[in-house]
């Protein structure tokens, strides 16, 4: 009879422990990398947010006779009736313009004449209009902390 070749319990339980301290080792280093990876994510993210409402906004400004801070907070943009009428966003009535606002970290357009009603951007921490002198001064703030992102647009009227 031959004798069958394995291993003594000893050896697998040592076996089991190193292996496990090997994934034990290998998860700790893997997760400040996937940490840093979500902060990249998100600071992406606020950039692009960030972006996308300043080109948003610089389109409407391009059209403007007027933008001023919002009664409720916000702000106000009148079209040039000529320039608005030529986009089909004015119906000869008043034009009451469009109101930007931020609501629950939820950037919005609404347009009056139009009445549309767009969310730009989700995740922005401020929209701040600010009348200085004959400029409007208009603030963007995506982020908190180290990864807070600012953006600011000056409106000369």
């Amino acid at each position: 009879m031959r004798a069958i070749d394995g291993h003594t319990l000893l050896e697998l339980l040592v076996a089991t422990v190193v292996s496990t301290i090997l994934v034990i080792v290998a998860l700790q280093a893997w997760k400040p990398a996937s940490h840093s990876t979500l902060e990249l994510r998100d600071r992406a993210r606020a950039d692009t947010e960030l972006r996308f409402a300043a080109d948003a906004l610089l389109a409407d400004l391009g059209g403007a006779q007027t933008a001023l801070p919002a009664a409720g907070g916000g702000l106000e943009i009148v079209r040039v009736p000529a320039l608005a009428a030529r986009i089909g966003a004015w119906s000869g009535g008043d034009d009451d313009g469009i109101v930007w606002s931020l609501d629950a970290g939820r950037l919005s357009r609404w347009d009056h004449e139009l009445d549309t009603d767009v969310v730009l951007a989700d995740g922005l921490t401020a929209f701040d209009v600010d009348r200085q002198g004959d400029e409007t001064h208009i603030v963007f703030r995506a982020g908190a902390g180290d990864d807070a992102r600012r953006l600011e647009l000056v409106w000369p009227e």
